[in-house]
Formats: structure tokens, C-alpha cells, sequence
């Protein structure tokens, strides 16, 4: 059936409104393929700068976060290709990203489900403070959670927690030394290693 059997006026119009769809579906098409190539070329950038040392793992969680953020269909495809990190790893690893000052970690005690902590094998210094907000504990541990809950069992008395990252045990133990001398917790036995 053609539209030349239509009446003249609606032929027309439909031929022309027709030929406007036609136009908007070459354009959203070249758009398409033109947010396709950006996509690709901020993931091939985002993948060298984290090769070449450019960028942490924190950072690549933030600019995975920002590529997430688009919506771009087939990004999680591309970014596993390209950046070689996956995008669900990093993803669970996002969740636990600092969300406290100088990049560290706060949160309450109990910990609420999906609340920011750092992931094991992570070294941290950590200050435990009661319902008036005194640091009551200084210690370091890389397995927060089940420390915390370790001090809960022993009968501290903690409501809130900040955790502290550190490169390594020996930068934990000289953090831990100065927050025990700077807070003096009534909790710790010692007041410094």
C-alpha cells in the first residue's frame, strides 16, 4: 500500500512528517555512534592512566562510578575488556571506599548493612569513641569488622569508630603510637608501644 492512495492533503503531510522521523532517526543513529567512540575513548584513557600509575584503585572506583553514572549500554562490557579490572569487583570495592576527613573511614557500632569499612587485609589504626564522643580505645588491626566485634565481647563499651589507612604494619604501629599519646584512651593499657 502506498501513501498516494491516501488523500492529497494527508499524503502530504504524512510524506513530510515521515521524511522529518527519518531525518531525527540519522541524527539520533550518528549520535549514537559519536557517544559510543566518547565512551570508548574516556574508558581506553581511564585504563592507561591506571596502568601507568596514574590513578589508585580508589581512583579508578570514582571514575568507574562516573562512567556507571551515563548509563552508556555495553560500558560494563567495554570497561572489563579494556581496563582489565572488573567492573563488579571494583564495584564491591567502591562500596567500601573512605568516607570520612584525610581519607578515612567513620561509622557507628553496631556496623548497618552496607556501611563503609575497609576491606580485609587492609592495615588501619582505629579509635573507638563512647556514647560522648571520647576516644575510649586506639588500636590497629587489618580485619576491622571482626576486631570491633572482638572489643564488643570483651566488654568495651564503644558506640562509634574511625578508622585510619595505613601502607603497612609499620606505619600502623607509628600512627597507633601517636593517637595513643595525642587521645590517651581510658581503655588501652598503655598509653604508647
Amino acid at each position: 500500500m502506498h501513501t498516494e492512495d491516501l488523500p492529497e492533503a494527508l499524503h502530504a503531510s504524512l510524506a513530510a512528517t515521515l521524511q522529518h522521523v527519518s531525518l531525527i532517526q540519522d541524527k539520533e543513529n550518528r549520535l549514537a555512534e559519536a557517544r559510543k567512540q566518547a565512551m570508548e575513548q574516556a574508558i581506553h584513557r581511564i585504563a592507561t592512566e591506571y596502568r601507568t600509575g596514574a590513578l589508585t584503585y580508589a581512583q579508578l572506583c570514582i571514575a568507574m562510578a562516573a562512567v556507571r553514572a551515563t548509563r552508556h549500554q555495553g560500558a560494563m562490557r567495554l570497561w572489563d575488556d579494556v581496563v582489565g579490572v572488573p567492573w563488579k569487583r571494583l564495584a564491591q570495592y567502591a562500596k567500601r571506599l573512605p568516607n570520612g576527613p584525610e581519607g578515612s573511614w567513620v561509622g557507628e557500632y553496631p556496623i548497618p548493612a552496607n556501611a563503609p569499612i575497609p576491606i580485609y587485609g587492609v592495615p588501619v589504626v582505629y579509635v573507638l569513641f563512647d556514647e560522648s564522643n571520647t576516644p575510649c580505645y586506639v588500636g590497629s588491626t587489618d580485619k576491622l569488622s571482626p576486631r570491633l566485634t572482638a572489643h564488643e565481647k570483651d566488654g568495651k563499651q564503644f558506640v562509634r569508630w574511625q578508622a585510619h589507612p595505613c601502607d603497612d604494619r609499620a606505619h600502623a604501629y607509628r600512627l597507633e603510637d601517636r593517637l595513643l599519646r595525642q587521645h590517651k584512651p581510658y581503655l588501652n593499657r598503655k598509653a604508647s608501644r
